[in-house]
């Protein structure tokens, strides 16, 4: 009897398994595809008038970029304040592009000598505005900098002195545009 009880067993056990695999199942589905993305277009310039510039560029002063009336034309001289315009085209950049710009030391050559730039012969040259945002909503895609560069010079005897030192020189200020994407608002 033991042995027909170990055998009921046995089958009992063998229909418990059987009847609890039937009931359990494993489900998996697979799926396979893919997606075409475009990247966003990128193009941003900096120009002076026509003219397209690099990232890092001198400008050359003359005296059709400056206010003084009492010098002679297509010259500068000590008080006289020149500017130009150099602007930053998003044209049809797809994101927000974001710039900074920057000026170095103004520098004075003459008969390719560097001539000091302190004193009476101080320059200060600056960018306005320094920085900014273009967004890519925005309908204008252009943002016009403007250099200014001052000659120092009001004190005669000085300002004579800067004429003679400075007569003939060639005066160059370097400028330093960066253009990026603007991601500070990505999620």
């Amino acid at each position: 009897m033991k042995k027909n009880q170990k055998l009921l067993l046995a089958a009992l056990a063998l229909v418990f398994v059987a009847s609890a695999y039937s009931t359990y199942a494993i489900y998996s589905t697979s799926v396979s595809g893919s997606a075409t993305v475009t990247a966003a277009i990128w193009d941003v310039k900096f120009k002076n008038g026509a003219t397209e510039l690099t990232d890092t560029f001198n400008v050359t002063l003359t005296g059709s970029d400056c206010s003084n009336n009492h010098v002679a034309e297509g010259k500068i001289a000590p008080g006289a304040q020149c500017t130009k315009t150099i602007t930053l085209d998003a044209g049809s950049s797809e994101v927000d592009v974001t710039y900074e710009a920057s000026t170095g030391s103004v520098t004075a050559t003459k008969n390719n000598q560097s001539i000091s730039t302190s004193g009476a012969n101080e320059f200060t040259a600056s960018l306005s505005p320094a920085n900014g945002i273009i967004t890519y909503g925005n309908n204008t895609r252009t943002t016009d900098l403007t250099l200014t560069v001052s000659w120092a010079g009001t004190d005669e005897t000085a300002v004579n002195a800067a004429d003679v030192t400075l007569n003939g020189a060639t005066i160059t200020v370097p400028v330093t545009l960066t253009a990026k994407q603007d991601v500070s608002a990505a999620p």
